[in-house]
């Protein structure tokens, strides 16, 4: 069973973090909107009650107002008083009122005394018999000279609200208070908008959950197919690796195979050029033994110490040995070489090797006809670039971004591996690689590599 890698708590709770404040910013930022409607609403209600209840109050007339609060009336008046009808006096009130109250949209308007009797009411209400609601603090106001109103309540589905104003007597004295009673459907949309925004804020947390559970579902997801990744991409290695092995050895074979065939007419060599190919024979056995111990030791070796060496004999010995392969082919090599022979650079001399090598076998490769390979050395200030130009077809410009990844080839029984390599042993030595087309119309692989400047080698060597 494959155990799967724990999931990233950090993650997750970063991800639900961020849903659940998107959450309560939306939801707040709409609540906060709706409250502050309510509010407004509310003050633009009660400063209109007010308005009406004081109005109200200035439509009562003194003789009417000592008509209905008897008990107030003075010496002077207490003829008036005894003339006048307390309900004719309390039908012309309400008259006003009525239009008033037609006006203003209030549902009553009330006239009540010091101790909260209803003296007058326009409508009797069937929820009092001698006391009206109150607004205790707001009657409180209107019965020392200010204008009040109520907080606003609910009754049923209508919120109301009521204005209070006092009564004053023509000598200044407050009598008593006007109450104007009404409500208001402006509420209504703002109750609709807050239910369904709880209701929204309800759904948007059962989403957060359900989000939750499906990131969590999709990381496990993820963790294996990353697993199952690991574990292609391992395998892919194994057959780089392996590519990489068949491809490197396959090089010495070509060398030796060409050494070879120049062997098994010895009658037709010398001394020299027997012990000569003999020792190509075991040069390049040996350096299959090594391209095998370094894939082997892939894993953990360190790569091997860059050192200062001068480039011209490494490639000299390079071309000499592949001349053997090449002119088996028919392929004609040249090597001109228009820098300083001291010049230098850092790196190693084995790979270096590898390089030219398979360079020169690519160039082979393209040639299967033979032809001429051209191999330029030039340095330019700090700069030494080296040219490897042969009278192949080429390289198309539709394919030169891709030939230096690994496995790309256009040719049946290649691997797709030496010029990947080519292009890791220049970057590993600092410089760069690009293809182009040659003078003479075949394909030019230009290699700029910084030169190490040694002044005891330099001399050493004049």
């Amino acid at each position: 069973m494959v155990n799967l890698p724990p999931i990233k708590p950090s993650r997750l709770l970063w991800t639900l973090l961020f849903l659940g404040a998107l959450l309560v910013l939306v939801n707040g930022t709409v609540i906060y909107a709706i409250q502050t409607a309510h509010h407004f609403l509310d003050e633009e209600l009660g400063k209109r009650f007010e308005a009406t209840a004081h109005t109200a109050a200035l439509l009562i007339q003194s003789d009417q107002l000592d008509a209905l609060f008897p008990g107030t009336a003075d010496s002077l008046r207490a003829d008036f008083e005894a003339t006048m009808d307390a309900v004719e006096a309390a039908d012309a009130v309400r008259e006003q009122w009525r239009r008033l109250a037609d006006g203003a949209g209030a549902s009553n308007i009330l006239l009540l005394d010091p101790d909260h009797r209803v003296v007058l009411a326009l409508r009797q209400s069937t929820t009092m018999v001698d006391r009206a609601t109150l607004d205790e603090a707001a009657f409180t106001r209107a019965m020392i000279g200010e204008a009040a109103h109520s907080k606003l309540f609910e009754e049923g589905a209508t919120y109301l609200k009521a204005g209070y104003a006092p009564v004053m007597q023509y000598d200044g004295r407050i009598v008593g208070a006007v109450v104007v009673e009404g409500g208001s459907s402006a509420f209504t949309p703002l109750v609709q908008v807050r239910a369904s925004l709880y209701g929204a804020a309800l759904l948007a947390s059962i989403l957060v959950v359900l989000v939750g559970l499906g990131y969590v579902r999709t990381q496990a997801r993820l963790a294996r197919i990353e697993e199952r990744m690991d574990h292609a991409d391992l395998l892919a290695t194994v057959g780089q690796v392996a590519a990489g092995v068949a491809h490197e050895i396959r090089n010495p074979l070509a060398v030796l195979r060409g050494a070879s065939s120049r062997l098994q007419r010895v009658e037709q060599l010398t001394d020299a050029q027997r012990r000569e190919l003999l020792g190509m024979l075991d040069e390049e056995v040996q350096r299959m033994g090594d391209v095998v111990q370094t894939f082997l030791d892939l894993s953990k070796r360190r790569d091997a110490e860059a050192t200062v060496f001068p480039l011209r004999p490494v490639l000299e010995r390079s071309m000499e040995i592949m001349n053997v392969e090449l002119s088996r082919c028919g392929v004609r090599s040249a090597v001109r070489w228009e820098a300083e022979d001291w010049v230098s650079i850092r790196g190693r001399p084995q790979a270096m090797h590898h390089l030219f090598l398979n360079l020169a076998l690519n160039a082979r490769d393209a040639m299967p006809e033979g032809g001429e390979l051209t191999i330029l050395v030039q340095a330019k200030k700090s700069e030494l670039r080296i040219y490897f130009q042969d009278s192949g077809p080429g390289v198309p410009r539709t394919i030169r971004s891709k030939i230096f990844e690994p496995f790309f080839t256009t040719r049946a029984q290649g691997t797709g591996l030496g010029l990947a390599f080519v292009e890791r042993i220049v970057l590993e030595h600092g410089g760069t690689i690009s293809v182009g087309s040659s003078p003479s119309g075949g394909a030019q692989f230009q290699i700029h590599l910084p030169i190490e400047r040694e002044r005891e080698m330099r001399q050493g060597d004049e």
